[in-house]
C-alpha cells in the first residue's frame, strides 16, 4: 500500500476553500504528523486583533472533548482494580443526592453501567442542562427503562452522559469532595466548582501532560481563542463561546488542531496514556467515539465530531477527529457552517481514497 500525504492534504483542502470562514487541519501517521494546512480567518477585521487560521489558533473543541473525556474514564477505570466498565455508574455521584431507582437496576438488560455511559444507551432522555445542578434533577428524576441500551432515536444521543463524568471522574480518582455535613444548599455550588477543577486537574495530569501538551482550559481567552462566525461572515463579529469550565466534559476544550492532532495520536499510538488493548477497544466499540465505517476503499475508520449550530450562536464551530486502519489522523477545525455538497467526513473520507492505492506492499509503506 502507497499513501501520498500531500495528495491527501491538497484534496481536503479542495474540499474546504471557500466553503468557510477558515479551517484548519493536521494529518498524522502514528505518532509523527504528517502535514499541517490552514486557510482563511482565526478572527477577522470586525474582531479585532484580526488573526489568520493557524493550526496552533485555539478553539472551543464541542462535543470532540466527549472523546477526551472518554480516554479520562477509561484511564481511572483501568486503574482501579474493583471498578470496570460494567460497574454502576450511580454510586460515584455525591452522596447527598436523590438517586432514582431506576439508575440502580443490577440485571445486565437494565444496568446503566459506564459503558453505557460511554456509547449514549444510558436511557438519559433529559432537556439538555449539562451543569451541576441540572445533573442533580436528571439523576433524581431517573430514566424511562424502555430506553435502557437503546440510543437509536432522535434523542438518543444525551450530553448527560459525558457531563457526569465530570463528577465521576475526580471521585474514582480519589479527589477529596466537600461533603454535605449540614444539609445546606451552599454545598452545591461548592461541589459544583470543585467537580469541575478535579476534572480538568485530572485530564490535564493524566492525559494532557502525558502527551505533552500545555495547561489547557474550558475557557476561551479575550483577543487569544478563535471566533466563530456565520458563513459568509458579511463583517459580522463571531463568538469564541466563552467559560464553559462549570458545563465541561460533554464539551468545554479550548485546544487548536495541532494539540488535538498530537493528543489523539499520544493516545493511539503510545502508551503514554493508555495500554494499546484499551485504545483499540475505545475504537472498536465507539467509546467516546461517535461512527465507524469503511471508505469506499474499504479502509476501516473511526470519528468523532463537534458543533456549534448557528441556528442556535452567533457563529458556527465545526470539529473533527478521524482515524483509519491504515493509521492515518486528522484533526480539524472549522470556524463556521461548512457549506458545499459534502460534510467534513464524507469530504475527508474522497481525499483518503485519493490519496490510497491497494498493492502488496507492507502497510507500513506510507510516504
Amino acid at each position: 500500500m502507497s499513501f501520498d500525504f500531500e495528495k491527501f492534504a491538497n484534496a481536503i483542502e479542495n474540499g474546504l476553500k471557500g466553503n468557510c470562514v477558515g479551517y484548519a487541519f493536521v494529518v498524522s501517521y502514528k505518532d509523527n504528523w504528517k502535514v499541517k494546512r490552514a486557510g482563511g480567518y482565526a478572527r477577522t477585521l470586525i474582531n479585532t486583533p484580526p488573526l489568520e487560521m493557524r493550526t496552533n489558533v485555539q478553539f472551543h473543541t464541542a462535543s470532540v472533548s466527549k472523546a477526551i473525556t472518554a480516554v479520562a474514564l477509561l484511564k481511572v477505570l483501568n486503574q482501579r482494580q474493583d471498578v470496570s466498565l460494567d460497574s454502576l455508574f450511580y454510586k460515584f455521584l455525591p452522596s447527598h443526592w436523590r438517586i432514582h431507582q431506576s439508575l440502580k437496576y443490577k440485571d445486565n438488560d437494565k444496568k446503566i453501567n459506564f459503558q453505557r455511559l460511554l456509547t449514549h444507551k444510558s436511557g438519559f432522555r433529559f432537556d439538555g442542562g449539562l451543569d451541576y445542578h441540572a445533573l442533580k434533577k436528571d439523576m433524581a428524576a431517573g430514566v424511562n427503562e424502555s430506553n435502557i441500551g437503546n440510543n437509536n432515536d432522535k434523542n438518543g444521543y444525551q450530553g448527560e452522559n459525558f457531563a457526569i463524568m465530570r463528577l465521576l471522574i475526580p471521585k474514582l480518582a480519589g479527589y477529596s469532595i466537600s461533603q454535605n455535613e449540614d444539609g445546606g444548599p451552599g454545598i452545591d455550588i461548592l461541589q459544583a466548582a470543585e467537580y469541575a477543577d478535579y476534572y480538568m486537574d485530572y485530564v490535564q495530569k493524566h492525559l494532557f501532560e502525558k502527551a505533552g501538551l500545555p495547561l489547557l482550559k474550558c475557557k476561551a481567552e479575550v483577543m487569544k481563542t478563535g471566533m466563530c462566525y456565520h458563513f459568509p461572515h458579511n463583517n459580522k463579529p463571531g463568538t469564541d463561546f466563552g467559560n464553559q469550565t462549570l458545563v465541561c466534559g460533554s464539551k468545554g476544550w479550548v485546544m487548536s488542531a495541532a494539540e488535538l492532532a498530537k493528543f489523539f495520536r499520544t493516545v493511539h499510538y503510545t502508551e503514554a496514556i493508555l495500554p494499546t488493548w484499551l485504545s483499540d477497544k475505545m475504537k472498536d466499540e465507539l467509546l467516546g467515539y461517535g461512527q465507524k465505517g469503511e471508505t469506499a476503499e474499504s479502509v476501516g475508520f473511526y470519528c468523532k465530531n463537534g458543533k456549534f449550530p448557528r441556528s442556535q450562536n452567533d457563529g458556527e464551530l465545526n470539529t473533527l477527529i478521524i482515524g483509519y486502519a491504515n493509521h492515518v489522523q486528522v484533526a480539524l477545525i472549522i470556524n463556521s457552517e461548512l457549506t458545499g455538497n459534502k460534510g467534513m467526513v464524507e469530504i475527508i473520507n474522497a481525499a483518503h481514497d485519493e490519496a490510497y492505492k491497494m498493492k502488496k506492499n507492507n502497510v507500513d509503506d506510507l510516504k
